[in-house]
């Protein structure tokens, strides 16, 4: 079986063993026979795509037509319905597995996406007594199984996310706190860890997931929302500054974003309304927000360019809008977005330019 490797690094590669061939070290014989024993993910990209499209719009007209011809089926026959398609999805999945891999993929997709609506309509039909979130959480719970058996990234993806939304109402329903969640989080972490391959994508969405649970399980202890903003704020700072050796580009891009949205909602007086000094405070944060921003500027932060151009338009909106000339506003406006953009390419360029060198 050919070891499969990006495209970058694929032709990496290729240009290494043809300068090693031009000096005399490398026959092409073997430049060759090594060669061969790689494949560029990117050549079967398109074919991937294509298979996941193909499930989307299969899930999407068999729903379709249940969903079309619903009012007219017994419950049961509709419970049956979407377990026997449910079903015959998974194994068809199972029998092509072997030797039509991306296809077998394909046949999964559509069987995760019918569980997922079933469980949906399955509620409508027998009027069962839970929240729409709760139909996430069945959800993702249903497909972590299935990511964890294909290895599969995407599958995973979703898991997460749904979690996420379910982590929205969990907190908010009959006063329960959904602890159980913290036995969820950790899972995510290590089925990544020793079974998807360390995927940046799955590390990113349990951070995004263990945000939201603290976030949530903060606000159903009724602290106030400035505090609950600004442990976010330090722990997207602390996760930019030592981030995860396995995942340092995501940790600083995902540590950024988090202490790049909460410290731009800080500097509004509504973050600070449960304060007294409620005027006073979002300027002395913005005050060490922006040292912040200048120490990670010198260290060619292209996240903190980002941030300092969202928060310099944030400012300019806010004290311009109200007297200045509409068309003068948007004009003004659009000039800086352009500038911000020359920047953050300028900027971006030269720091790979840095890294080749």
């Amino acid at each position: 079986m050919k070891r499969k490797i990006s495209k970058p690094q694929y032709t990496f590669l290729e240009n290494e063993f043809n300068f090693l061939q031009q000096r005399g070290i490398m026959e092409p014989e073997d430049a060759r026979d090594i060669l061969a024993l790689y494949e560029p993910r990117g050549s079967a990209n398109f074919v991937r795509v294509l298979l996941v499209f193909g499930a989307i719009l299969i899930g999407i007209g068999i729903l379709s037509f249940i969903a079309g011809n619903w009012a007219g089926l017994t419950p049961f026959f509709k419970f049956g319905l979407i377990v026997i398609a449910f079903i015959l999805f998974y194994l068809a999945g199972y029998k092509l597995e072997e030797n039509y891999e991306k296809t077998a993929r394909s046949m999964y997709y559509i069987g995760a996406a019918i569980y997922g609506a079933g469980i949906f309509l399955i509620g409508q039909s027998f009027h069962l007594q839970h929240t729409v979130y709760t139909d996430f959480l069945l959800w993702a719970i249903g497909i972590l199984p299935l990511a964890y058996y294909l290895r599969d990234q995407l599958v995973a993806v979703f898991a997460s996310a749904f979690l996420i939304i379910y982590s929205f109402s969990a907190f908010s329903a009959d006063g329960i706190t959904p602890y159980w969640l913290l036995l969820l989080i950790p899972a995510l972490f290590w089925m990544n860890e020793k079974r998807l391959g360390r995927k940046g994508s799955i590390f990113i969405m349990g951070v995004l997931l263990a945000t939201a649970f603290v976030v949530n399980l903060l606000e159903s202890f009724g602290v106030d929302e400035w505090i609950s903003i600004l442990l976010v704020f330090a722990g997207g700072v602390l996760l930019a500054l030592f981030p995860f050796k396995q995942y340092k580009p995501e940790s600083y891009w995902i540590g950024s974003i988090l202490f790049g949205i909460t410290g731009i909602m800080l500097t509004f007086p509504f973050s600070w309304r449960e304060l007294a000094i409620e005027n006073t405070a979002p300027y002395v944060f913005t005050a060490l927000f922006v040292i912040l921003l200048i120490y990670f500027l010198k260290k060619d932060s292209l996240p903190a360019i980002l941030i300092t151009c969202a928060l310099i338009y944030r400012y300019y909106a806010d004290i311009t809008y109200d007297f200045m000339p509409k068309s003068l506003f948007f004009i003004i406006g659009g000039l800086l977005l352009i500038g911000f953009g020359f920047w953050f390419e300028k900027s971006r360029r030269e720091t790979v330019k840095r890294h080749e060198e």
